[in-house]
């Protein structure tokens, strides 16, 4: 799995990801996924009030959707423990696990923008429409996958066991549970809108875009939600050039073609 998104590496040097970065980013997915689940841990607890969880919860998850994207990009399934193969956030009831996302995105970089990319729905169309896919974008991936490959014997334990926390939680506090769960589900629209539709879509064309944002809010950004983070989002053109490339030694690589008016493609008929 992966190798048929690699990108030119003779020009990516020693900038690889490699199993030092895997470790790394292993132990960052596993921190971030411990403090949202501390930060609803206590406000269930009334230890923390709820609404303390609605700015928290959108800073914590988009560091940890970028750290689990560098994850996905450089250990399979096989290779991460079985709490990173459950991917559990309680986004949703039914939802899709490490693997799963895995393989969607490999597919992405496959077919980036096209119409056999598996992210279009998010991608095409005007903002509005993208916006209220990217919404309900984990129940649509849920839904997509299990009909295109079927229900496999992990997915349906992994389900199992997500779909049996999250209603012990929501039972707990059903409240505050709310509020953590608007806060991440609204955290979880933007990501996946910002990666999908800002970056792949310009005035109706499809392709890979730079992130249309000044220097000056990038920055303001980098300060709140990380460097490297961020680097994934302003560097997508070069991530998309070289995939197995660490976000943070992206800078370095020679421009992307297209950098500054992005990589053009035509919409495929009916995409």
């Amino acid at each position: 799995m992966g190798g048929h998104i690699r990108g030119p590496e003779s020009t990516a040097g020693g900038f690889l990801r490699d199993e030092a970065d895997a470790r790394r980013y292993t132990r960052l997915t596993l921190a971030y996924a411990l403090t949202l689940y501390g930060a609803l841990g206590f406000a269930l607890a009334g230890l923390l009030p709820a609404w303390a969880l609605v700015p928290i919860v959108p800073l914590v998850h988009l560091r940890l959707a970028l750290a689990l994207h560098e994850l996905m990009h450089v250990r399979p399934a096989s290779g991460v423990p079985f709490f990173h193969r459950l991917t559990m956030i309680l986004e949703t009831p039914l939802c899709l696990g490490y693997r799963e996302h895995r393989t969607i995105h490999f597919l992405h970089h496959r077919f980036a923008a096209t119409a056999r990319d598996p992210e279009i729905y998010q991608i095409r169309g005007g903002p509005i429409r993208a916006f209220a896919n990217a919404m309900i974008s984990p129940e649509r991936g849920c839904v997509a996958w299990v009909r295109r490959h079927g229900l496999s014997a992990s997915l349906a334990v992994e389900g199992a066991i997500r779909l049996a926390v999250f209603g012990m939680v929501l039972a707990l506090n059903p409240w505050v549970f709310f509020v953590y769960w608007v806060s991440l589900r609204f955290s979880v629209g933007v990501t996946s809108f910002v990666f999908h539709h800002v970056l792949h879509s310009r005035d109706g064309r499809l392709g890979t875009y730079p992130l249309p944002v000044s220097p000056a809010l990038t920055g303001a950004a980098a300060t709140i939600f990380g460097g490297e983070p961020m680097l994934i989002l302003t560097e997508h053109e070069r991530h998309h050039r070289w995939p197995r490339v660490r976000a943070r030694d992206l800078p370095r690589l020679p421009e992307a073609p297209g950098v500054g008016g992005g990589t053009t493609l035509l919409p495929a008929e009916g995409a």
